[in-house]
């Protein structure tokens, strides 16, 4: 019994990974909205290549090329520019950190929280955390810097008072004191 069908189901498919390998992060995430649908999409891309099996299928997925990634203005996610990012239930399995807690960090300014268009619930960078807790002298930023979004941006962004560095770095290095003075002059 030929395999046909298989074969030619391993070449969509891997065609199809490429292709969606090579989109942005934002692009990735947004096709989690339809991740309940993907039966439907999948069973309307096989009635195609069924239909256009006259039109030798493949011949046209052998000359396949993944294309460049759309660009996607004015829609950034927050893994796009602030790092890694985790939401609380994930942050609760892996790192331990109940959910609870992030909270009330976040309520009191203690913690970073970004809010995602993805999630009713805000992520939260990764990168701030140090033995379970909030990095020292990140409450101090959000306080001078007023706004967790805002401080988040300037602590990952090289700053010109010190030296070219970037203040989180500093802070991972106990220099809270000329991190906030920096933060200060802002």
């Amino acid at each position: 019994m030929p395999i046909y069908g298989v074969r030619i189901a391993a070449m969509a498919a891997a065609m199809v990974a490429s292709q969606l390998a090579v989109q942005t992060q934002t692009t990735q995430r947004a096709l989690l909205s339809i991740e309940d649908d993907i039966a439907e999409y999948a069973a309307d891309f096989v009635d195609g290549m069924v239909r256009a099996a006259t039109k030798s299928v493949v011949k046209k997925l052998k000359g396949f090329q993944a294309s460049a990634p759309e660009k996607t203005e004015g829609m950034q996610l927050p893994d796009d520019w602030a790092g890694p990012v985790a939401g609380p239930t994930v942050i609760e399995k892996h790192y331990g950190i109940p959910r609870s807690t992030l909270y009330r960090w976040q309520k009191r300014n203690e913690v970073i929280a970004i809010n995602s268009r993805t999630s009713s619930k805000p992520v939260f960078p990764l990168r701030q955390f140090v033995d379970g807790r909030p990095m020292d002298g990140i409450a101090e930023a959000i306080s001078i810097l007023g706004e967790q979004r805002r401080a988040w941006k300037w602590l990952i962004s090289p700053n010109e008072r010190l030296d070219g560095r970037v203040p989180l770095d500093l802070l991972s290095e106990d220099r809270i004191s000329a991190v906030l003075n920096a933060a200060r002059s802002e």
